[in-house]
């Protein structure tokens, strides 16, 4: 086996004394405000608050401060021995010299003789399955009824130091000189002391029980198991009559077990761990243990306060005797899988189960770096400052300049596709063929290549100062799957499981290659820091990333599902106190296990522990201040809850519009890192940026209603599911309340109302006095109107009367007229005279003196020109075919004298030789003015000559009718078809 070669060669190395590991333990003394030192009970309630019972009184935490519970308060004594919180949240102490005490979140409560209770010493307290208590005291066992305290007698008196009721409904009493009773559950008692049993003392200091039932009992010599049967329990090293203090279950289903002087010790069923100072432990001296919601261990002590074991995922060796907190540069396993780790100042180290063993001497010089370990068969290739050492087979070999070497800093090796060795260095790669070193060319120059790596397809990739490169035919070329990315340093490569490459590229990000794919992740997908110094890919689908202040543990399935990053950050404050992981320096074990070399030392991971509960922190409200100010609530009048000391549901005046919030998310585990985000609703419903901060304040709000909300996240990126509320109301100033608003629009409507009754009274006034005037003003312009009328229609009947003095006039003249012609012309004269005659007529016989309607107005003038012409209706058939139609007096007589022209000569010319025949009237309306007028008859027709005598203008009667015809806008045209049609196109005005 190669190691023992190593060995031999080594000159048989010397092991230095086994190194303890340490755990993430913190501690709380007088300095961060414990009241006292001695921490003689831990009690944590649903709330989250921590109580911790000293000798100088009840204190809460909340993972920051202490509030300490005094006699000033209303406890009854500073010598607090005992506390339990029961199934209703209440919170029993028991003191050592003034009985038993209740506080309900408000006050204290005195169980005393005045209850039954005659004890003043209660040394422990437990609950059955019923919801009683019950008190060990120094003279007996009782139990608390609803009214008093009663004692149990099927218990001899005695001091009894411990108490514990099992599921199944049996009682472990433990006393101080007499051993330990059980009573089960059909009151059969049992007595076990050291004489009669394997109980180790007969002093019985603590009883607990697990989830299997058994029932564990310590004593002042040793620990003791009861199930069936009790047998006593063998402790590791010289531990077996050490005096067990306490116990508390862990989250992991483990036993701790607290000892007065020797430290802690932790069951897991099959072992024990050994936890003392040198394991981090302030002091070994232990009096009470406590596991709270989130699995941390609480541990009270004697003389040193309380301190807090956390993240039991991580181990840390940061002390190594003649090394304090050494810079692990390099790990790796050989082929038998022993761990190996190196420093930065040469020190080489293997892992055995008793803790590391340093090598001495080294085949390096002093201050050589060790940076890699690579096993290639039964040797070692360690990677240095100083060049490359083989160790094995009995002997070793540096390589260096001399060996072809181009750097004396050798920071990664890998053994290649081609089974050679390969080596990034300072000043480039190089291969190592037949015992001697070849560089591997690059066009570009010289590189400075920080580490190598050799993926599943048997690429054989480097990480350097100027990008990523493969090794192809001898010589570095640059990937053409990473050539969009313009990429400067690459200080780690690693790969998944499925074959994905993932790339550190300093301040620049994560590159992953998937395929022939390549994607750069930077801060916009979600990375927290792009300063990336080592990558490595676990069993689990993980991917570790150390960056220059945490280490990142990232969910590859999630990350190639959704593109971005879920992850859980490790820190000092959440566990990891390595600070910074070294290059290249973290490996997985065969067991799954993960070592990290750091800047403090060698951090040691395991993954079974690391479990993930949702336990939010719990919030509070711790104070609500006004302008800024401490404010006394009892003072200003405010009923006030006794359990926050804050007032419920405050109505605040206008003036006190300045809230400020303080507030606290306990939790335990990291409660520096606590998250807050809050909103105001009635004010902002948007909820604010994440914050550490713990306090808010909100100026000038105005009068409404509002609600303070408050949400709070943990280091494991829980956020509470409900927010914590708190409510209160501003009223606003008298001329803004309801009833004075209320009384106000009163007011106003009143005088409102007055005033429309009394402009209403006036407007009716006014309103009778307009009747009155409209009314006059109408009967006036009814008779103005009436008597224009009047007038219209006497000048109607004087024109009338006066065209027809001219008509008998012309009728006179008629008679003394012997010439045919001149007789036609008078004829002619009285039948126009009469057409305008008649026009007046109706004018004065009808009210509407404005319009006339055509029908009943032509219709006259035909009547009056058959009887001028002596032919009668029989003979000459007259149809009129007239829509009803009325029309201003000067379209009227215009259209009167076009009608009467036009029939006169129907009845002179049409009908020769007293023939029959039929004399129509037509009239067409086309729209609101267009109208078209048509005279037809079916007699003989116009004479031949009718067209010449109309160009020449012979004819008066022709020359009349085409006058008239301009007057309305229009034209008139004669047909010989048939008999004569004369058809008038004409325009009335609307």
């Amino acid at each position: 086996m190669y190691l023992r070669r190593l060995l031999f060669f080594l000159s048989l190395f010397v092991a230095s004394a086994a190194t303890a590991q340490q755990y993430n333990i913190r501690s709380w003394t007088l300095e961060q405000g414990l009241p006292q030192s001695q921490v003689m009970a831990i009690q944590q309630d649903n709330k989250g608050f921590l109580w911790l019972a000293t000798r100088a009184g009840l204190s809460r935490f909340n993972g920051i401060n202490f509030h300490t519970y005094t006699k000033d308060h209303g406890l009854s004594s500073h010598n607090i021995s005992t506390l339990f919180i029961d199934s209703r949240q209440r919170l029993w102490i028991g003191t050592t010299d003034a009985g038993l005490q209740l506080f309900d979140g408000t006050g204290f409560e005195r169980y005393g003789p005045g209850y039954g209770l005659r004890a003043q010493a209660i040394n422990c307290i437990s609950e059955d399955r019923k919801g009683n208590i019950w008190l060990a005291t120094n003279e007996g066992i009782f139990y608390i009824t609803s009214t008093r305290v009663e004692k149990y007698k099927a218990l001899p008196d005695a001091f009894y130091t411990a108490i514990a009721h099992t599921a199944s409904g049996n009682l472990w009493a433990g006393t101080q000189q007499n051993g330990v009773y059980k009573v089960s559950a059909d009151n059969l008692v049992s007595h076990y002391t050291p004489e009669s049993s394997a109980l180790p003392h007969q002093h019985v200091t603590t009883i607990t029980t697990d989830n299997d039932g058994h029932v564990w009992i310590g004593t002042a010599r040793g620990l003791a198991r009861a199930s069936d049967t009790l047998s006593p329990v063998e402790l590791p090293g010289n531990l077996d009559s050490s005096y067990v203090t306490c116990f508390t279950h862990d989250s992991y289903n483990n036993l701790w077990i607290g000892l007065q002087r020797d430290g802690l010790l932790k069951y897991d069923g099959q072992s024990f761990s050994y936890i003392t100072r040198r394991s981090g432990l302030r002091t070994s001296r232990i009096t009470s243990l406590a596991t709270d919601a989130e699995g941390n261990v609480w541990i009270g002590t004697n003389g040193y306060g309380v301190q807090q074991y956390r993240a039991p995922w991580f181990v840390h060796f940061f002390d190594f005797g003649h090394l304090t907190e050494p810079r692990i540069t390099a790990v790796g396993q050989d082929q038998s899988g022993t761990l190996w780790f190196g420093t930065d100042e040469g020190e080489l180290a293997r892992m055995l189960p008793r803790g590391p063993e340093w090598q001495t001497p080294t085949p390096w010089p002093r201050g050589a770096s060790i940076y890699h370990f690579l096993p290639a068969g039964e040797e070692m290739w360690v990677s240095t400052s100083n060049g490359i050492w083989r160790l094995g087979k009995g002997s070793s070999k540096r390589y260096a300049v001399a060996q072809g070497l181009p750097s004396p800093d050798v920071y990664q090796g890998a053994v290649g596709p081609d089974g050679k060795l390969y080596f990034a260095t300072a000043g480039g790669v190089v291969m190592l063929s037949q015992d001697s070193l070849k560089r591997i060319p690059f066009a570009g120059g010289t590189i400075k290549a920080s580490t190598i790596f050799r993926d599943s397809q048997n690429r054989l990739w480097v990480g350097a100062d100027q990008g990523a490169f493969l090794v192809e035919q001898g010589q570095l070329v640059k990937p053409q799957e990473l050539a969009q990315h313009q990429l400067s340093e690459i200080r780690s490569i690693t790969e998944d499981k499925n074959g994905n490459l993932y790339f550190a590229a300093f301040n620049t990000g994560l590159l992953v290659l998937q395929g022939s794919q390549a994607k750069l992740y930077t801060s916009a997908e979600g990375l927290p820091n792009e300063a990336i110094k080592t990558l490595y890919t676990d069993d689990q689908d993980n991917l570790w990333i150390a960056t220059n202040r945490e280490l990142l543990k990232v969910d590859l399935p999630l990350l190639h599902k959704q593109g971005r990053f879920s992850y859980r950050t490790y820190t000092s404050p959440s566990g990891f106190r390595g600070q910074e992981v070294c290059d290249n320096a973290i490996l997985q074990t065969a067991d799954g296990h993960i070592w990290f070399g750091t800047n403090k030392g060698l951090t040691h991971y395991l993954p079974h522990l690391d479990r993930q509960r949702p336990a939010y922190p719990k919030l509070v409200l711790t104070e609500v201040l006004l302008h800024s100010t401490p404010t006394d609530w009892d003072a200003l009048g405010y009923k006030v809850d006794s359990l926050t000391g804050l007032p419920r549901n405050p109505r605040l005046p206008y003036t006190l519009n300045h809230l400020s919030f303080n507030f606290h998310g306990i939790s335990l585990s990291d409660p520096e890192q606590v998250e807050y985000k809050y909103r105001l609703r009635g004010f902002d419903d948007t909820w604010s940026h994440g914050t550490e901060r713990s306090y808010t304040t909100f100026a000038n709000l105005l009068p409404g209603k509002y609600t303070f909300e408050l949400l709070a996240r943990n280091t494991d990126g829980n956020w509470t599911p409900e927010p914590l509320t708190y409510s209160f109301t501003i009223t606003p100033p008298f001329w803004r309340r309801e009833w004075f608003i209320g009384v106000l629009l009163l007011v106003l409507a009143g005088a409102v109302l007055s005033v429309v009754r009394l402009r209403e009274r006036s407007l009716v006034k006014m309103n009778s006095l307009l009747e009155m005037k409209v009314d006059h003003r109408t009967r006036l312009l009814e008779r103005q109107n009436r008597e224009k009328e009047i007038l219209l229609q006497e000048i109607h009947h004087r024109v009338k009367n006066n065209l027809q003095i001219v008509i008998s006039m012309l009728n006179l003249q008629a008679r003394h007229v012997q010439d045919p012609t001149a007789q036609e012309v008078m004829q002619a004269l009285r039948s126009r005279v009469r057409s305008m005659s008649l026009l007046h007529e109706r004018l004065y016989r009808h009210d509407d003196l404005e319009q006339i309607s055509l029908e009943e107005y032509f219709l006259e003038i035909c009547e009056s020109l058959y009887a001028s012409y002596g032919v009668s209706m029989d003979r000459v058939e007259l149809e009129l075919d007239i829509p009803y139609t009325k029309v201003d007096l000067d379209a009227a007589i215009t259209l009167g004298l076009i009608v009467n022209e036009l029939v006169s000569n129907t009845l002179k010319y049409a009908f020769p030789n007293n023939a029959h025949g039929v004399l129509r009237i037509e009239l067409k309306k086309h729209d609101d003015v267009q109208y078209t007028l048509t005279i037809s008859d079916n007699g003989r027709g116009l004479p031949k000559d009718f067209f010449e005598k109309q160009q020449s203008g012979q004819s008066f009667g022709l020359k009349l009718v085409q006058s008239l015809s301009r007057k309305l806008e229009g034209n008139i045209s004669f047909y010989n078809t048939h008999g004569t049609k004369s058809i008038f196109y004409f325009v009335l005005p609307s």
